[in-house]
């Protein structure tokens, strides 16, 4: 397992607390919109920031394989929350 350095960690870090800040951000004009739509901006604004920070967690500095697994299995149950029907057409079974 690899050992995590202060630069990565600061770095991963930061890059958390502006993804956070542009999440709220983006919140804060849905709030202003009050439109009929909102629910569904929010569901995607909730997916896309989700995601991002998923991919930002400093918990990747490790290399490690069950790190990696998880993150896999969570990557592909955002994607079916985002899109349920992407998977259908394949010819195998996703389980996870």
């Amino acid at each position: 397992m690899a050992t995590a350095t202060y630069d990565e960690t600061y770095t991963d870090l930061m890059r958390i607390v502006e993804i956070a800040s542009r999440g709220l951000r983006d919140l804060g004009k849905i709030q202003g919109k009050n439109a009929l739509g909102s629910e569904e901006e929010l569901r995607v604004l909730v997916l896309g920031v989700s995601k991002k920070l998923l991919e930002n967690l400093p918990v990747h500095q490790f290399e490690n394989d069950e790190i990696e697994h998880e993150d896999s299995r969570y990557c592909h149950l955002l994607a079916v929350l985002e899109d349920p029907d992407q998977f259908k057409t394949n010819d195998f079974e996703v389980t996870g």
